[in-house]
């Protein structure tokens, strides 16, 4: 079954002749009975009654009009709309993140847009230490990165930077469930000397490296903070209770039945771990897809 195979059934149920519809598209009387005759074979109904100078249609004949010229209607409208789309410019958007928290709630976004958004992007995602991200956006090479701010704001005064917070949370401390203070409802700066405090990044960074100090070195100047560079190294030595890290509440976490997480009161307050995560792009950027999705985002921050 074909479209010009319906187009001249339906010619046929208007005309009632076979050679009319053959006149009227320039071609064969037989043609258009053998069309007639393949239909009716592939629905395996009767659709005309043939008389000697006349058709008529059959019930299903009547039924299959309906059909047919509902199908048609439907291709016509599916043709435009795939012209249309063919016809829009995809924009192309360069978006990077700092870790695999920051790109899991990254991947959680791009869905959320796609599934509501009309203005069609196409995502380019790299991962890179926050310093790298930042001259990226800033010589063009990235439109825009996640970036979590916390605990120092250095990397963001930039004038030619601006900053969209689109999430933010508090940072907690995940350690061994095997850790006898792993009991405790929450840790206190005193807690921060049995084992060394993590954080992750596949370059080498001084950003959380000063963040953790930052916050931590006021209140209690023995803990050691120290970089590892792969997400799988801190997971396996938190597991082993050999060191514990910082993790961003309220990011999509990875499960990990050795790992518990607590609130760190600092000089007696919780007020200290407060993060965000920034959308970070140039002010100049005046990308289609970049003001999209950040509008996007603002919409539907967390």
């Amino acid at each position: 079954m074909d479209t010009e195979q319906l187009k001249n059934y339906l010619a046929v149920a208007q005309l009632g002749s076979f050679q009319k519809v053959a006149d009227q598209k320039f071609i064969s009387q037989r043609t258009v009975s053998k069309q007639m005759a393949n239909l009716e074979d592939e629905l395996g109904v009767q659709l005309f009654f043939r008389g000697p100078n006349k058709v008529t249609l059959t019930n299903a004949g009547n039924y299959f009009v309906q059909r047919a010229t509902e199908l048609l209607n439907q291709l016509d409208d599916s043709i435009v709309k795939l012209h249309s789309i063919s016809q829009q410019s995809f924009q192309h958007l360069r978006i990077g993140y700092f870790s695999p928290f920051e790109g899991r709630l990254l991947v959680n976004h791009i869905h959320a847009y796609q599934d509501t958004a009309n203005l069609p992007i196409r995502f380019h995602i790299s991962e890179a230490g926050i310093e790298h991200l930042i001259a990226d956006i800033t010589m063009g090479t990235l439109d825009c990165a996640y970036i979590l701010d916390y605990g120092t704001h250095e990397h963001l005064i930039h004038a030619e930077l601006s900053s969209t917070p689109i999430a933010s949370g508090e940072m907690v401390l995940g350690l061994s469930r095997r850790n006898p203070i792993a009991s405790k409802n929450f840790l206190t700066d005193q807690d921060l000397t049995a084992r060394p405090i993590l954080y992750y990044s596949n370059e080498s960074s001084t950003y959380l490296q000063a963040a953790f100090l930052a916050t931590l070195k006021s209140s209690n100047p023995e803990c050691q903070v120290q970089r590892v560079g792969t997400f799988e190294q801190m997971q396996a030595l938190v597991s082993l209770d050999q060191a514990m890290a910082f993790y961003p509440h309220g990011l999509p976490l990875f499960p990990n039945d050795e790992i518990v997480y607590r609130r760190l009161k600092s000089n007696g307050s919780f007020d200290s771990q407060h993060y965000t995560v920034q959308l970070v792009a140039r002010i100049d950027n005046n990308v289609n897809g970049l003001t999209a999705y950040r509008d996007f985002l603002t919409k539907h921050k967390n």
